[in-house]
């Protein structure tokens, strides 16, 4: 078959006739397995995954593939794979049947010569030699122009790995993915990217691309880490404390900095503004009743309320004001500009001397 280059040369190839190690290569680039894991797997390597274990979209089949796990004890031996890794490795299966149909072999690739029981695995140097010779035909480069060599298929496992991560999975999910005793040996398969450091700090601060902040969503709870911390949703907004912080305000989060909402709770702060207010009147009248005489205005309950019930007018004028926002610690009010008066009785705490 005609073949382009790497360097753009057209070149004739009669080809190995091996379709065992594109098939081997293929699934390494597909699951990022190390070569002996893929060489050296099993012939009923898949098996189907109950519906009710796993979550896919809507369409999507995925199985489970059980690879030859021989360099760390304590590692899993399998990991969930799309159609497209089953239908190679069913390719595979299809071609042993078909092309030995007397064997019952152990291995899913397998020796094709001197091995009439079936019970030897494809050889390591057989499939290092034919991509070395691949690579010499087709002659691939980088971005840089510097060839490569296919035979390094170590490198597909790297690349893998960083995809992964890019693509947001955990450190403990890649980890189990990788078939890694630690995470620390995780790291080192993944590339430092620059251009990945620079989307994902943009992801994280929510820069849109003129350098200014997208506006608070309240669909934007990723944005507050409040997947895993129920206690961060409230009934009249959301409390945007950093998750690794305790909060020693009680229930005082009207006044809080960090206390969020928006015009979805609307209707709960009106309707708290006016208890609050009918509460307040309650409470005056009643003290007035039982002890004959107004209820003073530092009383402590009384103080808390008013306080609430400002930081309620606070917060609803503010989302009055920014229609469709929403706003985040309206109800802290503001700091008094200027010196604060106050007025020193040193006669009443004044010693004198007997």
């Amino acid at each position: 078959m005609s073949i382009t280059c790497g360097d753009g040369r057209q070149v004739l190839a009669r080809g190995f006739d091996d379709p065992q190690a594109m098939r081997m290569i293929l699934l390494q680039i597909l699951t990022g397995r190390r070569a002996s894991e893929i060489r050296t797997c099993e012939f009923d390597c898949l098996s189907p995954v109950p519906d009710r274990t796993v979550d896919t979209a809507e369409g999507e089949e995925v199985a489970r593939f059980r690879y030859a796990q021989s360099k760390i004890d304590i590692a899993p031996d399998s990991i969930l794979v799309d159609r497209e890794v089953a239908a190679v490795i069913e390719e595979q299966q299809q071609w042993i049947r078909d092309r030995f149909p007397e064997l019952q072999p152990h291995f899913l690739f397998i020796q094709r010569k001197g091995n009439r029981t079936g019970t030897k695995p494809y050889p390591a140097g057989t499939y290092t030699w034919i991509l070395r010779e691949f690579s010499k035909i087709v002659r691939i480069t980088d971005s840089k122009s510097r060839s490569l060599q296919l035979s390094h298929t170590h490198r597909f496992r790297h690349t893998k790995l960083t995809r992964l991560a890019e693509l947001g999975l955990p450190i403990h999910v890649l980890q189990r993915y990788a078939g890694h005793a630690s995470p620390t040996m995780s790291m080192h398969y993944i590339a430092q990217r620059e251009e990945h450091a620079e989307q994902a700090f943009l992801a994280t601060v929510k820069l849109k691309s003129d350098g200014t902040r997208v506006l608070f969503s309240r669909e934007d709870h990723d944005s507050m880490h409040l997947f895993d911390r129920a206690d961060r949703f409230l009934p009249n907004g959301w409390c945007t404390l950093p998750p690794l912080q305790t909060c020693d305000k009680g229930n005082a989060c009207l006044a809080c900095s960090v206390f969020v909402t928006d015009e979805s709770h609307h209707p709960a702060l009106q309707r708290q503004l006016t208890e609050t207010e009918d509460l307040i009147t309650r409470s005056i009248t009643a003290f007035e009743q039982r002890h004959g005489q107004p209820m003073p205005e530092d009383n402590v309950w009384l103080a808390q309320r008013r306080a609430e019930y400002a930081a309620l007018t606070r917060l609803l004028t503010a989302m009055q004001d920014n229609p469709g926002r929403a706003v985040q610690g309206a109800g802290c009010g503001t700091a008094p500009a200027g010196p604060v008066p106050l007025t020193l009785d040193l006669a009443r705490h004044r010693r004198t001397r007997p």
